[in-house]
């Protein structure tokens, strides 16, 4: 007897099932959140004044005022971009420091007494999203550690869209070095949708700060 073949139209019905999968996959991948970036290239910074050196990316516009170091940068650390870029809705990391006086010789213990978490958490809504409502601020993962010679605090913080400026909401990650006699505070903020994107930078940015011993 000889053999049935299968008509040759039921191979193409196999690649049209198949079809509707593979677009599946393609538009699940493209609706993947965007990698996060290489860390931007850096070019250090030293205060003697303050006893600190720092890295910053060098596509941004670097100012410097009393007591702050403030790096402003457009979300391609372009520098061109960067030098007429608006710190509101930009990439900013910021370094600012405190002279205290009262604080020189304490120890950690002493320091944490001085200035604790809940004074810490009171002054970000202002000092990271210049919000004077404190209620539209969410603040996260804060935390204080005692160290060796100082107290660190660490938090992540919500700023709430401001609407007439058309500016959506950004995230920032704050740490508070009290040490004896100087109070630093390193900020940096992204808006929201960037955020992740540029924590390479960011993360390098706050890894790079070192307190150096007074001459």
């Amino acid at each position: 007897m000889p053999m049935k073949r299968e008509p040759w139209r039921r191979a193409p019905d196999v690649a049209t099932a198949c079809w509707p999968a593979w677009l599946v996959v393609a538009g699940a991948l493209c609706a993947l959140p965007a990698l996060a970036q290489a860390p931007a290239a850096t070019q250090a910074f030293e205060n003697a004044k303050f006893h600190y050196n720092v890295s910053l990316p060098v596509g941004c516009r670097h100012d410097e005022g009393p007591g702050t170091l403030e790096a402003v940068c457009s979300p391609e650390f372009d520098a061109e971009k960067s030098a007429t870029a608006s710190a509101a809705a930009s990439v900013v990391l910021e370094v600012s420091t405190e002279v205290v006086a009262d604080d020189a010789g304490k120890s950690p213990a002493d320091l944490a007494q001085r200035y604790g978490e809940a004074q810490f958490k009171e002054e970000l809504p202002e000092a990271v999203c210049g919000e004077s409502d404190k209620a539209r601020v969410k603040i996260s993962n804060a935390k204080q550690v005692l160290e060796e010679a100082r107290v660190v605090y660490t938090a992540d913080v919500g700023c709430p869209e401001i609407k007439f400026l058309g500016l959506g909401e950004r995230q920032a990650v704050v740490q508070v070095l009290i040490t004896p006699g100087l109070r630093y505070r390193l900020m940096a903020r992204a808006l929201k949708e960037d955020f992740e994107q540029k924590k390479p930078s960011i993360d390098a940015f706050l890894t790079s700060f070192r307190v150096m011993p007074a001459k």
